[in-house]
C-alpha cells in the first residue's frame, strides 16, 4: 500500500522543510511526495530543491490557489491513496501507519482521517473535542459526519486526511476559485457518497501560529458548502436520519457568520443570514442572542464588547 502525499506550497519558506521532514520520518516509508509550488515569491522553492530524496518531486505553477494546487498534485500522483499536508503543518511519525490500519479495517471508505492537535497563535496547545466519539483504542466509521463536524476541527483538517484517488475524482476534487472553506465543500461531497473512517489518535499538528496562514481572513460571507448541503437535502442525497444534523451544521455556520458581520458593523447581512436558520433547535439560544444584537444600530455590539473588556480588566 503506497501513498501519494500532496503539499500545496505558497510562500512557506519558514515551514516547508519541517513539513517534508515530518513525512520522511514516518514509520511507514511507502510513499511519494509531490510539492506543488503555487507561484511562491519567497525562497520556498529553493528549500524544497535542497532536500534530496528520490521520492520527492516538485511541480511549479503560476499562483492559482490552494484548490488548483491540490488538484494538480492529485493528477500527478501515482498511487491509489492521496494524502494532503499543508506546508506549515506536520505529521507525527505514526500518521501514515495509523491511516493504513484504517484502510485495512475499512477498505470501502471514501476518506480516512485522524484527529489533530492544534497550536494556537499564542503558542498554546489546543485539543479539539471528540466528545461524540468513543475513546481510544476505538477506530471506526463516523456515524454522523454533520454532527461531528459541528465541533469544528474534531474530525477533519486538510493535513489529517487521506482520500482514495478515485473517490476524489468522483466528487470533482477541490473546488477551484473557492477561498472560503474549500476543503469542507470537498469533505461534504465525499461524505454524501461514501462512509468515512476515523482514528481519534492525534497524529497531526495543526500550526495556527505559523506565518502566512491561508485562513486568516474573516469569515464574513456564507461558505459555498451551505448550498451544497441544502441542494443535497432537496435532491434526496442525504439520508433522512442525517438531515436534521445537516441543517444544524448549516445553521451553526450561518450564526457564526452573522456574528462576525455584526461585530464589524454589517447587521443587514447578519439579519439576512439569521432569518434563514431560525428553525434550529440545537443553537436556538445562540440564534436569539445574535438576533438581538443584529437589531441594534451598527457598531453597538462592538462598543459593548470593548466596554465589557474594560470593565472585566
Amino acid at each position: 500500500m503506497y501513498f501519494s502525499v500532496v503539499i500545496p506550497l505558497y510562500n512557506k519558506a519558514l515551514h516547508i522543510e519541517r513539513a517534508i521532514r515530518s513525512i520522511l520520518q514516518q514509520t511507514c516509508q511507502d510513499f511519494e511526495i509531490i510539492v506543488v509550488n503555487d507561484g511562491s515569491t519567497d525562497h520556498s522553492r529553493e528549500i524544497v530543491e535542497s532536500i534530496h530524496d528520490e521520492r520527492l518531486s516538485l511541480i511549479n505553477q503560476t499562483n492559482q490557489g490552494v484548490s488548483v494546487a491540490r488538484n494538480r498534485g492529485t493528477e500527478a500522483s501515482r498511487y491509489e491513496y492521496v494524502a494532503f499536508l499543508d506546508a506549515d503543518d506536520e505529521w507525527l511519525p505514526d500518521f501514515l501507519c495509523g491511516i493504513r490500519v484504517l484502510i485495512n479495517n475499512f477498505p470501502d471508505c471514501g476518506a480516512y482521517a485522524t484527529a489533530v492537535k492544534t497550536i494556537r497563535p499564542n503558542g498554546q496547545e489546543f485539543f479539539p473535542s471528540l466528545a461524540n466519539l468513543p475513546l481510544e483504542p476505538w477506530i471506526g466509521i463516523l456515524p454522523n459526519f454533520f454532527e461531528l463536524f459541528q465541533q469544528g476541527l474534531s474530525a477533519f483538517h486538510p493535513s489529517s486526511i487521506v482520500i482514495p484517488k478515485q473517490a476524489l475524482m468522483d466528487v470533482g476534487g477541490f473546488p477551484p476559485g473557492v477561498i472560503l472553506m474549500e476543503d469542507i465543500a470537498c469533505w461534504i461531497k465525499i461524505a454524501m457518497k461514501y462512509p468515512i473512517a476515523f482514528n481519534p489518535k492525534r497524529l497531526v499538528i495543526y500550526h495556527q501560529e505559523a506565518m502566512n496562514r491561508s485562513n486568516v481572513h474573516k469569515n464574513l460571507k456564507e461558505a459555498p458548502f451551505v448550498n451544497i448541503v441544502l441542494e443535497a437535502i432537496k435532491g434526496g442525497l442525504i439520508y433522512r436520519d442525517l438531515q436534521i444534523e445537516a441543517l444544524e451544521f448549516v445553521a451553526k455556520h450561518q450564526i457564526f457568520t452573522a456574528a462576525a458581520n455584526i461585530m464589524v458593523g454589517k447587521p443587514v447581512y447578519a439579519r439576512q443570514l439569521l432569518s434563514t436558520c431560525d428553525q434550529t433547535k440545537k443553537y436556538k439560544r445562540m440564534w436569539l442572542w445574535w438576533r438581538f444584537w443584529a437589531s441594534l444600530p451598527a457598531g453597538w455590539p462592538a462598543k459593548f464588547m470593548i466596554l465589557k473588556q474594560k470593565l472585566s480588566g
